[in-house]
């Protein structure tokens, strides 16, 4: 009896090894593709304006991190200075201080891109919130409702906005590999209707940029959680994120999608002596336990060996 779907990973060509810098933005999901590479050894740059949701929102921060744009629309909470574009986790004391780090975080990331391998581009939601004054902002701020226009954004407008995104982004860095992924995080604040609509912009938004440009690939983290998996088991707690099984099973399906085997190999290795290294012994201090470090610490070092990039 066939109690599933089996949903088989697309080959995306990505081309990319442990030499690859990886930049990862976006919905809160795309904190879990990062923390997955990060610990399989790649060199990954993640949500360094915290996270976005919307495409726009994601395309006004790459659009000011690509022009070194020095212009920081700020927020004021109480003691606190946020800047519209970014997550809350970017804060300063001061209008002054705010504006230093994003503007020094802005020259960090157009580096980043300008020798990045792969970029991925996680949507996580189609429901913008405009301001009057700056348009769409990445984060409330937990600002009054009332200072915003939250609306359902046609894939027209949005396609605008990222084509032209993607074509400044091939001026700067030629060689550019962008994934495109929808994160399977329902918002049910919105409501489940209002959601689905949400997400099914988002995925047709993505699909007409792969169709437009041979350099963006899309991987389906979205279907593989809800129409693969498809069961509560696989959601934590609030059913709405998925749970670590759900996180390491689309992991899986990514390593069999994006990489080669000889690649996947490594990292597997990779993986099982950074787990190896992360047990912790009932007795430390035991010679069968300082004996199984100093085993895992010489296979450390004849992969240091094979492969210099791997970061530990």
């Amino acid at each position: 009896m066939k109690l599933k779907i089996d949903f088989s990973a697309p080959n995306i060509p990505l081309e990319f090894d442990y030499s690859s810098q990886i930049i990862s933005l976006g919905s809160c999901f795309s904190d879990e593709i990062s923390c997955k590479l990060r610990f399989a050894g790649f060199n990954v740059l993640d949500n360094p304006f915290g996270v976005l949701f919307h495409p726009l929102a994601m395309a006004n921060v790459l659009n000011s991190t690509l022009s070194l744009s020095e212009k920081v629309d700020v927020y004021q909470r109480d003691d606190l200075f946020f800047s519209w574009d970014s997550a809350s986790k970017i804060y300063a004391f001061s209008d002054d201080k705010l504006s230093e780090k994003v503007i020094s975080i802005r020259g960090n990331l157009r580096q980043s891109i300008v020798d990045t391998k792969i970029l991925i581009l996680t949507f996580g939601s189609a429901f913008q919130y405009v301001n009057d004054e700056v348009g769409v902002v990445g984060n409330c701020h937990k600002a009054p409702q009332s200072m915003f226009n939250k609306n359902l954004t046609s894939v027209e407008e949005m396609l605008l906005v990222r084509e032209a995104l993607i074509n400044d982004i091939k001026a700067i860095n030629p060689k550019v590999k962008i994934l495109l992924t929808v994160s399977p995080v329902r918002h049910i604040k919105d409501g489940l209707v209002e959601n689905n609509r949400s997400k099914s912009r988002l995925i047709e938004l993505a699909h007409q940029l792969v169709d437009t440009f041979e350099m963006v690939h899309y991987f389906p983290s979205y279907e593989i959680l809800i129409d693969e998996l498809r069961d509560y088991r696989f959601y934590a707690n609030d059913l709405v994120h998925p749970n670590q099984q759900a996180v390491d099973f689309i992991w899986e399906q990514f390593k069999l999608s994006t990489m080669d085997e000889e690649l996947i190999s490594l990292v597997n290795k990779v993986e099982k002596l950074k787990n190896s290294f992360n047990h912790r012994s009932l007795h430390p201090e035991s010679v069968a336990t300082k004996s199984f470090l100093k085993k895992i610490e010489t296979q450390k070092q004849e992969l240091i060996k094979l492969n210099q990039s791997i970061n530990w």
